[in-house]
């Protein structure tokens, strides 16, 4: 038994399973209770992260000096302790039938660390152009700890809920900040922004219009999109990628998702308005 993947579509809109405002929401469902070895290895794991996030953020934002990498780890160490906190929440909302945490989840976790301490050079943009190719380097590690998560929870058998939610939520936080950095890096426009606000965008829809958040049925056309599109964000902070060539291939990772949104946004209209 693995840790079931939500089906993604770039990063997906919805696959029927609790979304992240479910884990915050007073009126959901308890899960039954977490297993006290299983809640302490996840509050380790965030202590942890916390310092993490914060030493990592300083130590890259150092060029700009002492004064800007303390508020660069700043951001990081608040950045992580908001998605620890949602976390360890979602751990005790959220179904989870094993006694131990696993390195599936743990790995979740760190790569969650490395993405705050990314995120905190968005206040001091300055260094990016420094960091060069060591900041793309970093995000292709980051990028690669997504398939590591998933061949530890197949190794050791730990399916939960929670662990798929966990990981489907950092890979939004991924998007996100990739997305965030190459607009601060110049190479694109705010419009770009839109590839990580798309499925926020389209879970608060779902409150609106209810058949959004049907399940959709398994696609390797969303497995693809979801490897094209983080790969390729990636790829725009490489110093190589300048100009209209990184505009394009911004446009073109936006688009490729974007279809692959309303494709599927297409598939639950359908769904919905089909007989019985």
């Amino acid at each position: 038994m693995s840790r079931q993947k939500p089906r993604k579509i770039g990063i997906e809109p919805c696959d029927g399973v609790l979304t992240l405002g479910d884990m915050m929401h007073s009126d959901t469902p308890l899960a039954p209770p977490v297993a006290p070895q299983a809640m302490r290895q996840a509050w380790v794991v965030v202590g942890a992260s916390l310092p993490l996030a914060g030493v990592g953020a300083f130590g890259l934002a150092s060029h700009a000096g002492a004064e800007h990498a303390m508020a660069a780890a700043l951001l990081a160490g608040f950045m992580m302790v908001l998605a620890g906190g949602l976390a360890l929440h979602g751990l005790r909302r959220l179904s989870y039938p094993h006694s131990r945490l696993g390195l599936c989840n743990i790995v979740t976790l760190l790569r969650g660390a490395a993405i705050a301490a990314l995120a905190g050079l968005l206040i001091v943009p300055e260094t990016l152009t420094v960091l060069g190719y060591l900041l793309a380097g970093l995000a292709a590690c980051v990028l690669a700890l997504d398939g590591v998560d998933g061949w530890a929870a197949r190794r050791a058998g730990l399916s939960s809920r929670f662990g798929a939610r966990l990981d489907v939520e950092t890979d939004v936080a991924f998007a996100l900040v990739m997305a965030a950095l190459a607009v601060a890096l110049g190479k694109v426009g705010p419009w770009f922004m839109m590839l990580g606000l798309m499925r926020p965008a389209f879970v608060l829809a779902g409150h609106i219009w209810p058949w959004m958040h049907a399940p959709l049925g398994p696609s390797q056309r969303r497995r693809v999109v979801a490897g094209v599109q983080m790969g390729g964000q990636v790829c725009l902070l490489m110093p190589m990628l300048e100009g209209a060539l990184a505009q394009g291939v911004g446009l073109t990772i936006l688009c490729v998702v974007l279809a692959s949104f309303l494709y599927d946004i297409r598939a639950l209209r359908a769904q919905a308005d089909a007989p019985g």
